[in-house]
């Protein structure tokens, strides 16, 4: 690695770029290292789109602007694809698009370190090119040694379309002439913070040296608010998350499962289906289209969710029994490792039916095992050190 242009000493404020593909599920995580960064005096700026520039600058960062090509912040989740192989061309596309914009845009303002998202392919291409450190900050599962034999839930399979994203994707990289291989970009990073547990961590006992377990980062964000529940009944969330959930059936069914029993049942159904579609609802549940959610997890006593990393992780976060209905990508194999664990039920979404999600809660609620796992796993996280433990890192390489 080329010598960075300015040494910083101990103490010293410093300027810390983020980098992260444009999506909650991505950025969602950083935002508590910014915070702490920023409250520990450096200067943070972050490459994002427009879309989620309100978002970092209230975290306390400089949003640096590029033009994006995923989709839109309100874009319906059919937009999203579902296909492996079409999922990583999506961020490979970004990654062409999004490099030159954003070496153009630090050029006259380099950083002293950088600290990316595992969709922020550019990052470890521009670091290598200023010589400075590039950490990745990843919210979800890891590479573990093995991870991509074909036993793998993570693997993909093979097909002649992976095999030419794959010669594509190195190309590009190749061409960069910075010194990495495909797979140093996207999956050998230099130092790696995880914001999970190595419990939760699918083998996480095969996990590298270059790997730190700082749990996730739980921050308020843009637009929370206050909440609290409405009575003395204990809270319900239910939610499938910002993308993919557009499913009025499946808002339907939780409903009806959850009408009339005692508890306040608080549903976030998004924004791309009339309400209206649920028709009559029962008088203890009310649906909104977004929820802070955060704040809503801080009562709540048991949360039906996607699985989704970010949603898992702060359930978990605040000891929430989990009923795990996932819809797309990593989401089952999140789903499984919540059963597997003992911290919930999976019920994969083929299978959901009012006497499922009744049994299901039911279930989560009333078995004291379950509660016993989520206080052990409560403990862990906060033994993990979250931001002040991530920035830790993030100062020891700057000098």
């Amino acid at each position: 690695m080329a010598e960075n242009s300015r040494r910083v000493r101990d103490g010293e404020s410093a300027h810390v770029a983020f980098m992260a593909a444009p999506a909650h599920g991505h950025v969602n995580p950083s935002l508590a290292l910014v915070r702490e960064l920023v409250g520990r005096g450096h200067r943070v700026t972050f490459a994002i789109n427009a879309d989620f520039a309100p978002l970092v600058a209230s975290a306390g960062a400089r949003p640096v602007l590029y033009e994006s090509t995923f989709p839109g912040i309100d874009a319906p989740d059919d937009v999203w694809p579902t296909d492996p192989v079409a999922g990583m061309r999506l961020f490979f596309d970004e990654f062409v698009a999004t490099l030159p914009q954003i070496e153009a845009a630090y050029e006259d303002d380099r950083p002293d370190v950088v600290v990316y998202d595992i969709g922020g392919f550019p990052a470890p291409v521009l670091a290598a090119r200023w010589g400075v450190r590039a950490i990745q900050l990843s919210p979800t599962h890891v590479a573990y040694e093995g991870y991509d034999a074909a036993d793998s839930p993570l693997a993909v399979e093979e097909s002649a379309e992976l095999a030419a994203f794959e010669r594509e994707f190195e190309d590009f990289v190749a061409a960069q002439d910075v010194g990495l291989t495909a797979m140093d970009v996207r999956a050998r990073p230099w130092r790696c913070l995880v914001a999970l547990t190595r419990s939760f961590q699918l083998h996480g006992d095969r996990v590298g040296d270059n790997y730190t377990f700082v749990g996730p980062g739980i921050a308020a964000r843009e637009g929370d608010g206050a909440w609290a529940p409405a009575g003395g009944r204990p809270v319900l969330l239910v939610s499938l998350g910002s993308a993919y959930n557009n499913q009025p059936g499946f808002y339907r069914l939780a409903a009806e499962a959850f009408g009339g029993l005692d508890w306040q049942v608080v549903m976030s159904i998004g924004r791309f289906f009339d309400p209206a579609e649920l028709g009559v609802l029962p008088s203890n549940v009310e649906v909104h289209e977004w929820v802070p959610q955060r704040a809503v997890l801080e009562h709540a006593s048991a949360f039906v969710t996607h699985a989704g990393m970010g949603s898992t992780m702060e359930g978990l976060y605040y000891g929430v029994p989990l009923i795990a209905v996932p819809q797309a990508v990593d989401q089952p194999l999140n789903a499984a490792r919540i059963a597997d664990l003992g911290l919930g039920v999976h019920l994969p979404k083929e299978e959901v039916s009012v006497p499922a999600l009744r049994e299901a809660l039911c279930t989560v609620t009333a078995d004291p095992a379950i509660g016993d796992r989520l206080d052990a796993m409560r403990r862990e996280i906060a033994a993990a050190g979250g931001p002040p433990a991530a920035a830790d890192i993030v100062e020891s390489c700057l000098s």
